[in-house]
């Protein structure tokens, strides 16, 4: 790769377009770049590493902008680069990202980062387009040059510093720059590979370990309170000296159950009987009490007879009674309804009846009290009908005075009109006597207004300026304002972008330690998982120990009930087939005919043949009874095959699930479930973490270049405010008055000019309207006194009437009320007078109906009606006295016959029988069987859950044993591979094995200049051994040593001076190239840069220097030194100089 031409617009230092010939530079093979310090040299190197890769070197990479702040703030930042890569003639042009003025208003926006790759077809040919994106540009200049960017930087630019650094670091921080410029990722991912071999060869073994732990934890758990051996180091021997103890418990607990069974049969009998004995000994005596309580009920059952022989008098007599009580109900049913029409007629006291000739109204007399001749409680009906006839005469005079009432109301109506006419005109002559008044005064007060808004109409002109001037200083005020309020705001935003610059980076290392927690997290999942899912077969497997333990129980009912049924069809077998055996000389009997000879004995003659019993059994009966004990043995083999395989799935899943309830496992897996959870959470968490802190990092490169944004804008903002607040000075000191004065005055005037026209027509309307208003008075006077004397009249026909009315309605409110209560009262007394002739009637009917009751019940032997109705039962209640006596006569019969039975008679002369101690000791022999039948149950239980575990810790010791060979080999390989093996010699990870070698070649190519430059002093060696500041226990492989032949001893580059420094960082720098260059395959540098560090060296040295760097133009290759030394400048004779000033750095060709 040979560079040819560089272009810089605005960048780094340099605000103007500067240009580089970097052919006419290299014609003698070696030039010089110099000029002060900070003017821009190592600019130009950033210049060519930007426009190849789309960065600079080192540190300045973070800067917030390439863009040079001298430069005018619409000139855009780029360079332009040519150069030939691998003979190809390319052009490269890049515009990194700036700040550019809008185009339309103020403030800046951001113009983004642009690329442009072009190559020219044939010489003096056209350029043609190759990529216009940033990264395709830089992944094309990469693939041509065969190295990256940092490879680019450390081959042919040598940066200063760096070497130095390099030559004294250690081995760690020399293993970061190595692979940065030498591939070693495929061994890197072998060791991280081996390393996860390891974890997870190690956690199948643990998991193992932990399941054959596992096991032997359960064996413990299901022996339970046998005396297990302690050594358990062999498993398998120990699981069959557990197995054997087991086998033998079990032995004696079936004999301790057998025992036990014997005992319980034999108190279950005892009990029996005793209760057979107290159940007849309490029948005996329940009787004898029954018949004592019987001899007490004798005067009940006396009292029963006597009541229902007077129920059989009543019933005689019970109708008369009936009658006469109807009777009796209807007359003061009768009565109730004349009390209520006298009440109704005479609500209220009245001092007599009116005898229509008074003219009054007297009120109502309540219940005739008061009324002469009339009786409350027993009116008199024609008393009540002369009462009638009075009321009806006063109805007739009232019905004369009618008409009257009606013109009253006529009269009062229309004096009513004639008031209202009068207050009208009243109020219309006071209110044209004051118009009259104050018109004159009003036609005053016009006229002099209509001066006042001509003199305002001649003022407009001058009032007009004033407001455009003062409206001009309120915006000038208020546009200064906003421009406060934005300095404010501006300043707040310039402060908080400091204050992020200040915090965000805490923020961004903080941001950094969660998101590094979060993946370690992450990391935990996979083991967590695998817990879980163990946690969940436990789980699953306590739940079928318990649902199996419940059928198990109800399969072994069955096995037993089919065990009983088959051996007792086993027995009904043998019976029937040994009663067909005894008959069957009577089967063969059957079969003999006369003549024929016998099966058994050959003879034709049968005199005696055997006769069949009467239930003798035949062939069909043998076969249904084989065929009964057939179904039921099959019956008895499928429930012991089902007992069996509940048995074995049991013990299969009480070795899975061990002693654990399922509460337990199930609180483990919730546990286990809640931390994956946590977990995946965190997991979750990593992308937004990981956002996070991009976002972070965004935001403090944003903070910084607001910053900058923010303080050109200010500046800007307050030119602008001061300028507008001197104006604002200006216009106030012009004016008289604030705007809002001069705008009141303005608008006073004007309404008081547009008045004018309105104000004249206004004078000459009241001028005629007070002509008008003397004629309408003197009209309204006259109207006012014709109707006073009207309304008169009307008081007078009033008083009259109303006289005449009041004298014949009394107390009523009217002539039609008064009418209506006479009519009322009168039909109320007709409706008394006919329920007092009714109420007599019945009272003479109810007496005689009482006399033939009473005469009725003497002659039953009552001593009074009420007496014969007490005596009176219901068909229910005599029904119940009836059964009662049956029920006494029954129970009697029982009770007699209870106490001559002899069994009962023998039972009450027996002591008693002792109940509670039979069944005290039925259930302690219950209880004892039941313990010794349990022992014997979890015996058996246990030896089998045993048998099971034997064999799956034989299993898990199978699979545990070759699953820790081969964690042991993972660990050796993954130990050896990360350099912390002891069989490591020098305790380098393979990587570093790589690097090292990498390293060793980079040292020998430095040694070919090293000697030469240093006078043969100097020789690097590659050093094994770990270096001092190398604190883990793999960093071995890279060390440097120094080799000074004038002393013969190896010493650390640390200890070297300055100038030895820099001689040997160079000839280290070169060497790295040269290996660089060929490890990459790329393209052969052309143009190589090697910037500082001369000031440091003699003259000698720097000859020896010059040399090397001389020697390197060999094959065409052009060396540029970047340096500040006088006397490079008289030995290197092509020389780019770069100038500043206060305005920025140039350029220009020596």
């Amino acid at each position: 790769m040979r560079l040819h031409r560089l272009s810089m617009v605005a960048f780094g230092s340099f605000p103007g377009t500067e240009e580089v010939d970097f052919d006419a530079l290299g014609e003698a093979g070696l030039f010089l770049i110099h000029g002060p310090t900070g003017a821009g040299k190592t600019t130009v190197l950033d210049a060519v590493c930007y426009a190849l890769y789309g960065r600079v070197p080192g540190q300045r990479e973070s800067a917030r902008s390439l863009r040079c702040d001298h430069a005018p703030p619409t000139r855009g930042p780029s360079v332009t680069l040519e150069a030939t890569i691998r003979g190809r003639r390319l052009r490269v042009t890049r515009s990194p990202a700036w700040m550019r003025p809008k185009l339309r208003g103020s403030g800046l926006v951001e113009e983004k980062a642009k690329a442009l790759v072009e190559e020219l077809t044939e010489p003096g040919g056209r350029w043609v387009a190759r990529s216009t994106r940033s990264d395709e540009a830089g992944d094309f200049i990469g693939t041509l040059t065969g190295m990256n960017a940092a490879q680019f930087c450390q081959v042919a630019l040598l940066p200063q510093g760096d070497f130095a650094k390099f030559l004294r670091a250690g081995g760690e921080e020399r293993r970061e720059l190595l692979e940065r410029l030498f591939s070693v990722r495929v061994f890197g991912e072998v060791e991280r590979w081996l390393a996860d071999h390891r974890t997870r060869s190690g956690r199948e073994a643990q998991e193992l370990a932990q399941r054959v732990d596992s096991v032997l934890d359960r064996m413990r758990g299901a022996a339970g309170d046998l005396a297990l051996p302690e050594d358990a180091a062999e498993p398998e021997a120990w699981s069959g000296e557990v197995l054997s103890l087991a086998e033998g418990a079990l032995a004696h607990a079936a004999t301790a159950c057998a025992a036990s069974q014997a005992g319980l049969l034999s108190a279950r009998s005892r009990l029996e009987d005793g209760r057979a004995l107290a159940d007849r000994q309490r029948r005996h005596a329940a009787a004898l009490a029954r018949r004592q309580e019987l001899d007490a009920a004798a005067d009940e059952r006396s009292d029963l007879e006597a009541m229902l022989d007077e129920a059989a008098r009543a019933d005689r007599v019970l109708p008369l009674v009936r009658q006469a009580e109807q009777r009796a109900e209807a007359v003061a049913k009768a009565r109730r309804v004349a009390a209520d029409a006298m009440l109704r007629a005479f609500p209220g006291n009245s001092d007599g009846a009116s005898d229509g000739a008074s003219g009054g109204a007297p009120e109502r007399p309540g219940a005739g009290a008061g009324v002469p001749g009339l009786d409350p409680e027993r009116p008199d009906p024609e008393r009540l009908a002369a009462l009638e006839r009075e009321r009806r005469d006063e109805i007739a005079r009232v019905r004369q005075i009618l008409p009257e009432e009606a013109r009253l109301r006529e009269v009062r109506d229309e004096r009513a009109g004639a008031e209202r006419l009068l207050a009208e005109l009243s109020g219309e002559e006071a209110r044209l006597a004051g118009r009259l008044v104050a018109l004159p005064g009003e036609r005053l007060g016009v006229e002099e207004r209509l001066a006042a808004a001509r003199r305002s109409a001649a003022s407009l002109p001058g009032l007009t300026a004033a407001r455009d001037a003062a409206l001009r200083l309120r915006a000038v005020t208020e546009e200064a304002a906003l421009l406060d309020a934005e300095l404010t705001r501006l300043s707040g935003d310039e402060a908080r972008a400091r204050a992020d610059q200040q915090d965000l980076p805490a923020a961004l290392a903080d941001a950094g330690e969660r998101l590094q927690g979060l993946r370690d997290m992450a990391a935990l999942i996979p083991a967590l998982e695998a817990a879980a899912r163990t946690a969940e077969e436990r789980l699953g497997s306590a739940r079928l120990r318990d649902t199996l333990t419940a059928e198990l129980d109800a399969a072994e009912r069955d096995r037993r009930t089919t065990v009983d049924l088959a051996q007792e069809r086993r027995d009904r077998l043998q019976e029937v087939r040994q009663d067909r055996i005894d008959g069957m000389a009577a089967e063969l009997a059957a079969g003999l005919v006369d003549g024929l000879p016998c099966a058994v004995c050959g003879a034709t003659g049968h005199p005696r043949p055997a006769e069949p019993a009467v239930r003798a059994a035949t062939a069909e009966d043998e076969q249904a009874a084989q065929d009964a004990f057939d179904a039921a043995q099959r019956a008895r083999e499928a429930a012991e095959a089902n007992v069996a395989g509940l048995s074995s799935r049991l013990a299969d899943a009480e070795s899975r699930a061990g002693d654990l309830s399922q509460e337990d496992a199930g609180a483990a897996l919730d546990e286990a479930r809640d931390e994956l959870s946590r977990l995946r959470s965190a997991a979750a968490a990593v992308e937004a973490a990981e956002a996070e802190a991009g976002r972070l990092a965004a935001a403090l490169e944003d903070a910084r270049e607001r910053a900058v944004q923010l303080a050109g804008l200010l500046t800007e903002t307050r030119t602008r405010r001061d300028a507008l607040l001197a104006e604002g000075e200006r216009l106030a000191a012009s004016l008289e008055g604030d705007l809002a004065d001069v705008e009141a005055r303005l608008s006073r005037a004007r309404s008081e000019a547009e008045t004018e026209e309105e104000l004249a027509a206004r004078a000459a309307r009241l001028t005629a309207e007070l002509e008008e208003l003397g004629e309408r008075a003197a009209r309204a006077g006259a109207e006012l006194a014709e109707a006073r004397a009207h309304r008169d009249m009307l008081e007078t026909g009033e008083r009259r009437l109303a006289g005449v009315i009041d004298a014949a309605r009394g107390a009523d409110p009217s002539l039609a009320a008064r009418l209506d209560r006479l009519s009322e009262e009168a039909g109320l007394l007709r409706e008394a007078a006919d329920a007092a002739r009714t109420a007599a009637a019945a009272g003479r009917e109810s007496e005689a109906a009482r006399a033939a009751a009473a005469r009725a019940a003497s002659g039953e032997g009552f001593a009074s009606v009420e007496h014969a109705a007490a005596a009176v039962r219901t068909p229910e209640d005599r029904e119940v006295m009836t059964e009662r006596l049956a029920l006494l006569d029954a129970e009697r019969a029982t009770v007699e016959g209870l106490l001559a039975d002899p069994e009962l008679v023998a039972a009450a002369a027996e002591p008693p029988a002792g109940l509670t101690e039979l069944s005290a000791a039925h259930d302690a022999a219950e209880h004892e069987h039941g313990v010794r039948t349990s022992a014997r149950d979890r015996a058996r239980s246990r030896l089998d859950q045993l048998t099971a575990l034997a064999g799956e810790l034989d299993a898990a010791v199978r699979a545990h044993r070759p699953a820790e060979e081969r964690h042991r080999l993972a660990r050796r390989l993954a130990e050896l591979a990360n350099g912390t093996s002891g069989d490591n010699r020098w305790h380098m990870r393979l990587s570093a094995y790589v690097l090292g070698e990498r390293l060793r070649q980079v040292v020998d190519a430095a040694n070919e200049r090293l000697d030469h430059m240093s006078g043969g002093r100097y020789l690097l060696r590659h050093d094994l051994n770990r270096t001092a500041g190398d604190r883990g226990r793999s960093g071995g492989g890279l060390g440097l040593r120094v080799l000074d032949a004038w002393t013969g001893v190896e010493r650390d580059p640390a200890t070297l001076s300055g100038g030895e420094s820099f001689i040997t960082s160079l000839a280290l720098a070169l060497g790295l190239a040269d290996v660089v260059t060929q490890e990459a395959g790329g393209a052969e540098i052309g143009t190589l840069f090697v910037d500082e560090g001369f000031g440091t060296l003699d003259e000698d040295t720097l000859d020896d220097v010059l040399d090397i760097l001389d020697g390197l133009r060999e094959g065409g290759r052009a060396v540029g030194v970047v340096s500040h030394v006088a006397e490079l400048r008289v030995r290197i004779p092509a020389q780019l100089r770069v100038l500043k000033n206060r305005g920025g750095s140039t350029l220009s060709h020596a």
